[in-house]
């Protein structure tokens, strides 16, 4: 597939006014790694937790996107595990790093996480988190191929631009239900370059993200059954446009198995499956199933995540369930 098509693809996603046009990554397996979209995950559960993914978009087409991305984060300041209306929070701290990379164009991003867990109950917590870093925009010059060297389109290129970014969430959690919400890219209107052809160049400005997710935990079976199913749901939006939104369907065996489907609206459904062995390690592989116009000419999507748990042996933080990770 001409390299030319696959970035209009791109720069039309940027830059349409009329349609919901995502500048940042988008990741079939949220509703297993809910930090990426909201710092207010942050030291939620008693434990250290790594996970190291990567997605590959719209096999099929040359230089499609391809997204790796790692994240970590972690509680610190933890207070005696209690059961009264006085209990008190913790602190949580993260980072995540990302790569975004759409044939001679990458986006990296790098940010710092804070968030406060505070518990009202023992069956019912709630968060604040934000999150601060870095944007950088590059073009790799030696991927584009240019009819006349010496055009004087090339000097406006900017091979290598940074940005500041951020990001704000609140989060509630329990052992039936979570609820979150968060703005991403909050930091907006700085303007990015982008080329479009062979003689030509697109500009377009960083825009917030808005998303909203509710997913609610369904005991299966009878009562010595350890089976559940989380239906969830992920609203997105970036303004002026209207939104869009994501269906999602887990069924999980305790801790050790889970497999599910997804819908993403007017682009795919999806089919994930994981497992984790010994609680200190997990595997998540998705596959997505394009619907939009270019499904004809795509293989389709891929997404792997590995999630790696450190448990601490300090004293316990209140975590009413961790089914939403």
């Amino acid at each position: 597939m001409n390299r030319l098509i696959i970035i209009s693809i791109f720069i039309i996603g940027l830059i349409s006014e009329n349609a919901y046009a995502q500048q940042r990554p988008q990741y079939t397996q949220y509703a297993t790694n809910q930090f990426l979209i909201n710092p207010a995950i942050a030291g939620s559960q008693n434990l250290d937790e790594i996970k190291i993914g990567g997605r590959v978009q719209w096999i099929g087409f040359q230089d499609a996107p391809q997204t790796v991305f790692a994240t970590y984060h972690a509680p610190f300041k933890k207070m005696p595990f209690q059961t009264t209306m006085r209990q008190r929070g913790h602190h949580g701290f993260g980072a995540i790093l990302i790569k975004d990379i759409t044939g001679p164009v990458s986006q990296t991003s790098a940010h710092i996480n804070y968030a406060y867990q505070h518990p009202f109950t023992s069956n019912l917590s709630g968060a604040v988190g934000a999150s601060i870093g870095v944007l950088q925009h590059s073009i790799d010059m030696g991927k584009l191929n240019f009819q006349n060297a010496n055009d004087v389109i090339i000097d406006r290129l900017i091979p290598n631009r940074f940005a500041p970014d951020g990001s704000i969430g609140i989060w509630l959690y329990s052992d039936k239900f979570y609820f979150g919400a968060s703005i991403t890219q909050i930091i907006s209107n700085t303007t990015m370059f982008m080329p479009t052809g062979e003689r030509e160049i697109e500009t377009f400005d960083l825009k917030a993200h808005y998303f909203a997710n509710l997913g609610y935990k369904l005991d299966i079976g009878p009562e010595t059954s350890d089976w559940f199913i989380i239906p969830s749901v992920l609203f997105k939006s970036i303004r002026p446009a209207s939104g869009h939104f994501d269906l999602n369907i887990r069924a999980q065996k305790s801790d050790n198995f889970w497999f599910g489907a997804s819908f993403r609206q007017d682009d795919s459904f999806s089919g994930l499956i994981g497992f984790s062995a010994m609680q200190d390690f997990a595997f998540t592989y998705s596959y997505d199933f394009i619907i939009s116009d270019i499904g004809p000419y795509s293989g389709g999507s891929h997404e792997l995540t590995m999630t790696f748990k450190f448990k601490k042996k300090q004293k316990k933080i209140i975590c009413p369930d961790s089914f939403w990770l």
